[in-house]
């Protein structure tokens, strides 16, 4: 039996940048987490006060898989590929924008982070909490590959049909 299975709509330009928002909030949510964790704020807080903090780094991560789930895949977001085959001018010019600006963006946090070492280095305590430098490195190796999709997803008008 020959089955017609309905093609699903590509999601808006709202939803797109819905999906960017979340994202973004759980990166900058586990950011602040992590931070907390290396400045010794974590460890002075409190028992009680540690859960609502673990739990809201919970829910970030959550957000941070559900943006990485929707922007591994920019077909699905009605976006196009920087591989395929099939872009014309306007769309391959489109990403080369979007991985330009994303560029420029992680060259700047880059040169921040280094002054902050340069002229903070002696007295950061990151170095005795090794695990709070380990989440700080995982938040960036979710952040810099899919940052030119969520440029792209945020700023790509909706497709006429």
């Amino acid at each position: 039996m020959n089955t017609v299975v309905p093609v699903r709509p590509l999601p808006t330009q709202a939803r797109r940048r819905q999906i960017v928002t979340v994202y973004a909030a759980g990166l900058l949510t586990a950011l602040t987490v992590f931070l907390l964790r290396l400045t010794g704020s974590f460890d002075a807080a409190f028992d009680a006060g540690r859960g609502p903090i673990l739990a809201t780094l919970a829910l970030a991560t959550a957000a941070i898989l559900l943006g990485v789930a929707h922007l591994a895949f920019p077909d699905r977001l009605g976006l196009p590929r920087a591989d395929a085959a099939y872009l014309d001018e306007r769309q391959a010019s489109r990403i080369a924008q979007a991985n330009s600006l994303a560029y420029r963006w992680v060259v700047k946090v880059l040169l921040f982070c280094v002054l902050l070492f340069v002229f903070f280095g002696p007295s950061l305590p990151a170095f005795e909490r090794p695990d709070g430098l380990q989440g700080v490195a995982l938040l960036t190796l979710l952040f810099i590959p899919f940052l030119p999709t969520a440029i792209l997803a945020w700023t790509e008008p909706d497709t006429a049909e």
